[in-house]
């Protein structure tokens, strides 16, 4: 729905966190954009100084926006923003700051004013899947080559099943593991069933920062190829992981977005419940009702 409006002034977006979470940032606040006829503005700091992950890696892709300019940030200072979040169960918005308060759809999202700045994770389909012009965004500017490529072609030739593994900062985060959790083995291999009892000659292609992990530990199926390489960039992977007509994903943005890019009408996506190790965080709007559940913590 396009909202008219004689405020011309950009919708302005904070980016965080890794390519999953900004691919959310993006895609909430182009969807307003789009709803008010107006640009949006990517303000890139953080990534850029923390570095987090692959820094700001949303560049890799055909996106639409600006980036915030130098003579602009004092608009949006970092104290500015600082105050914004403190401060955001009592006020907001707080200098045109509009501060997620939790991960469940905001409500007032959607009647913040041309010049706002969204500051949040925004971790729902609801707040874009009606976009359609999103799907023309997010590819990447330059095509896959090389491993890539040939890696493309074999997904697109079988019954392809992508399993993305996440451990990494999980595993050596104390922060990050309590938030989160583990996915088991026992989810995996039961996801594996799952999958296999519903295709018929499934071949699995394993996308993971900890391969040697995989190995090890998970009892795959013959037919399973191992992709993640140094030599293959994590957007190569996302779009990799999109291009399998099915996935098991981990409870990680990363692996979320490769499965709601996937364009196959008839995919089967598995995720993992509960998503967050702490209950007291609500991710009911979080996940499709399409995807099929399995217990994270399921024993082998």
């Amino acid at each position: 729905m396009s909202i008219k409006t004689t405020n011309t002034a950009p919708i302005y977006v904070r980016l965080m966190g890794g390519l999953g979470n900004q691919l959310f940032q993006y895609s909430t606040a182009r969807t307003l954009a789009d709803a008010r006829g107006t640009d949006l503005v990517l303000d890139a700091r953080y990534v850029v100084r923390k570095a987090q992950h692959s820094g700001f890696v949303l560049e890799a892709f055909d996106i639409r926006a600006k980036i915030l300019a130098k003579s602009s940030q004092s608009k949006f200072s970092e104290t500015k923003i600082k105050w914004a979040k403190w401060l955001k169960r009592y006020y907001r918005p707080m200098f045109n700051i509009f501060c997620e308060t939790g991960l469940g759809v905001d409500s007032q999202l959607a009647a913040q004013p041309n010049g706002s700045m969204l500051l949040g994770f925004w971790q729902s389909e609801q707040y874009f899947s009606h976009n359609k012009l999103l799907l023309t965004d997010l590819v990447l500017k330059q095509p896959l080559s090389g491993k890539a490529l040939d890696i493309s072609q074999s997904i697109k030739a079988k019954q392809s099943v992508a399993l993305h593994v996440r451990r990494g900062d999980y595993v050596n985060n104390a922060k990050a593991l309590k938030r989160y959790g583990l996915c088991s083995v026992g989810y995996y291999q039961k996801a594996i069933a799952h999958l296999s009892q519903h295709l018929t000659d499934p071949y699995f292609y394993v996308f993971s920062d900890d391969p040697k992990w995989v190995v090890e530990n998970l009892s795959m199926p013959g037919q399973c190829t191992f992709v993640s390489a140094k030599d293959i960039t994590p957007e190569q992977d996302l779009i990799l992981i999109s291009q399998c007509k099915h996935q098991i994903i981990a409870n990680s943005t990363f692996s979320w977005w490769g499965a709601w890019l996937n364009s196959h009408y008839d995919k089967i996506v598995v995720y993992p419940t509960p998503w967050f190790n702490e209950q007291a965080i609500n991710a009911n709007d979080l996940v499709p009702h399409s995807w099929h559940p399995i217990a994270k913590n399921s024993t082998a």
